[in-house]
């Protein structure tokens, strides 16, 4: 027992010993590089290193695969403009042909329309052509009638057959023949314009006065024969002036009051003449140039 005591100091003393000893050369070596690479941290930075050269290489990849694509693609869009271009040349000359047969739609369906109308025009002149034939017959037809009314008029067909210068009932004034109707039933009264026709219908025409003679024999008349709302004459009012139909002016203002638009002149029993409207109904006064007996 008293022995391992002592054995155990022995041992503390040669602990001391050794830690408090000075440091040999030897004992300050570097550590082992092995150890440095089996650090935890060196698999990591391998798989760094590993990943970078992998994105790089990858970078690398598609920046020539998509710079080829690029090329492909360039080379595609040139070859869909010159396309383009090809359909645009061929839709200018579609559309040429297109206004060219629009034409020469155009130019048949004037060719039609210029083809109806003139036969339209040959049918019309055929029937313009009878028509004039058939008025030529009756025209014809109408003189010969007329002459033989005119003669028997001017020339009454008894037995002593003699001709004067004015027809039956009609006055001679001068170097014209005048009738006066009379009769003022609603079918004898006339406006100014229907007055004139019935004149024309016998040959004449509405009377026209030139100078102061003319009047007091045409008043004298309406004197010796009167009617209640007076004769129609041919004077009216054109353009603001009185004017006979012969179209020559009144010379006398004083036979007829001031010019008033749509009137026309009457003469009355009382030997003046009035204006009234010309769509009024009278009765008229026709006159005539007198034959030469």
């Amino acid at each position: 027992m008293s022995g391992k005591p002592a054995d155990e100091a022995e041992g503390v003393i040669e602990d001391n010993e050794y830690v408090n000893a000075p440091v040999r050369p030897e004992d300050k070596a570097p550590p082992d590089r092995r150890l440095l690479f089996s650090s935890p941290s060196l698999p990591l930075l391998a798989v760094c290193w590993i990943l970078l050269l992998l994105i790089m290489g990858l970078r690398i990849y598609f920046s020539s695969v998509i710079s080829e694509q690029n090329v492909k693609l360039m080379k595609e869009n040139q070859q869909l403009m010159k396309e383009n271009q090809q359909l645009k040349t061929e839709n200018q000359e579609l559309m040429k042909e297109n206004q060219e047969l629009s034409t020469e739609g155009k130019n048949t369906e004037l060719k039609n329309e210029i083809q109806e109308l003139k036969t339209e025009n040959q049918e019309l002149k055929e029937n313009f052509t009878k028509q004039i034939t058939d008025l030529e017959d009756n025209w014809e037809k109408f003189n010969v009638s007329r002459a033989h009314w005119t003669i028997d008029s001017y020339c009454p067909a008894d037995k002593m057959r003699k001709c004067s210068a004015c027809q039956k009932g009609w006055y001679q004034i001068q170097k014209s023949c005048f009738v006066f109707y009379d009769r003022e039933t609603p079918s004898e009264l006339k406006t100014w314009e229907e007055a004139r026709e019935n004149c024309r219908g016998r040959g004449a025409d509405l009377v026209v006065v030139h100078d102061e003679e003319e009047k007091n024999v045409i008043d004298g008349n309406v004197t010796n024969i009167p009617v209640s709302k007076g004769y129609w004459m041919g004077l009216r009012v054109e353009g603001g002036t009185w004017k006979w139909i012969d179209g020559t002016d009144l010379m006398n203002a004083s036979w007829i009051g001031p010019p008033a638009e749509g009137h026309c002149a009457v003469s009355l029993p009382t030997r003046t003449w009035t204006s009234v409207k010309c769509d009024e109904k009278r009765t008229r006064i026709c006159s005539q140039k007198a034959l030469s007996v």
